[in-house]
């Protein structure tokens, strides 16, 4: 395919599976050490664990497998953080296997991924970050995403600028992206000098449940990282020159088009339970109505604020952002 062969090609773009968490409806601990991770359980380390509600675990380093109650309807989790993925390349590459076999193994032994993170190494460095923020806060980024945020700093002594982070959406949310400068990040860490270290943009992907699960299917089927990666980055945002038309006709700006090149998108929405939210608002407006017009009748005599405030002060969970999302998102964004 000819898009495949521009970013296997001519990019000079490095992506890697950045963070994993899969998990499977078995108790057999066996099963999935031998026919997934493949990997000996003589050669692992069985620890107890109160993570995540599971009762053990089998690890190898940063590689861990863990195993629930027997009745306890949790079964297996499988985690890798980013050590712990470039770890399981190593054995992969022993098996002469890849990355989307295991995807592959994880789907037919029927697997959940609640979790899968997807980085780009960037050291053509396409566009500066801070620029990039620039453009960002003037509303040159169109975007799905309703909220951004951002993080630097800089040197008390004689004032230059440390590294940038740009986050686009809600770590709360199933989906969100994370851009920074990875060499300064580096510098810091080990302490080399940053002109050592050379340019060095970092772009992630973090994905959960559903976005996740429709990630790694498009995986298997593409087989091309960068490719995937860029498709879902482009799905979400995409930088715009200014001009004197409506604003969602802007045209890309050339440093965009050009690290994103023709890819298309991957819209990562599944088709949602269309009564959810409002299941939902119709349990808050049976159940709870009655008591919170109570409490504001007593606002209303005592000139208090115990209502609003208990509204204002809420958490929402994940589930309930999702539900929101999708209650708030046009038709068109929803549909795949």
């Amino acid at each position: 395919m000819l898009k495949e062969e521009k970013v296997n090609v001519e990019s000079p773009l490095i992506s890697m599976v950045d963070y994993i968490r899969v998990t499977f409806k078995t108790q057999d601990i066996d099963h999935i050490l031998e026919n997934v991770v493949h990997l000996r359980k003589d050669y692992m380390t069985e620890k107890s664990s109160g993570f995540y509600g599971y009762i053990g675990a089998f690890e190898l380093d940063q590689i861990k497998v863990f195993y629930s109650a027997p009745d306890d309807n949790r079964g297996i989790l499988v985690e890798m953080s980013g050590k712990g993925c470039r770890q399981f390349e190593s054995f992969l590459e022993c098996r002469k296997k890849t990355w989307f076999d295991f995807f592959q193994d994880c789907i037919e032994n029927k697997g959940t991924f609640t979790r899968f993170d997807l980085a780009i190494d960037d050291k053509t460095t396409y566009f500066s970050i801070p620029e990039l923020l620039k453009k960002a806060q003037k509303g040159e980024c169109i975007s799905r995403f309703r909220k951004s945020d951002f993080n630097g700093s800089f040197d008390l002594v004689d004032g230059g600028l440390g590294g940038t982070t740009i986050y686009f959406g809600s770590k709360k949310s199933e989906a969100y992206l994370c851009f920074y400068e990875k060499n300064y990040e580096q510098s810091e860490k080990y302490n080399i000098p940053l002109e050592e270290i050379g340019k060095w943009n970092r772009y992630e992907l973090r994905l959960k449940n559903e976005r996740a699960q429709v990630a790694v299917k498009a995986l298997i089927t593409q087989k091309n990282l960068t490719y995937i990666a860029l498709k879902i980055i482009n799905n979400y945002i995409r930088f715009v020159d200014s001009g004197e038309e409506e604003r969602r006709y802007w045209k890309t700006s050339p440093f965009w088009t050009d690290f994103i090149g023709d890819v298309g998108k991957l819209s990562l929405y599944t088709k949602p339970d269309a009564d959810f939210y409002r299941k939902s608002r119709n349990w808050l407006q049976n159940s709870c109505a009655p008591t919170m017009k109570m409490v504001l009748e007593a606002d209303k005599h005592l000139c208090s604020n115990d209502l609003s405030d208990m509204i204002l002060n809420a958490e929402l969970s994940d589930k309930q952002e999702k539900m929101l999302e999708v209650f708030l998102a046009e038709i068109a964004d929803i549909v795949v």
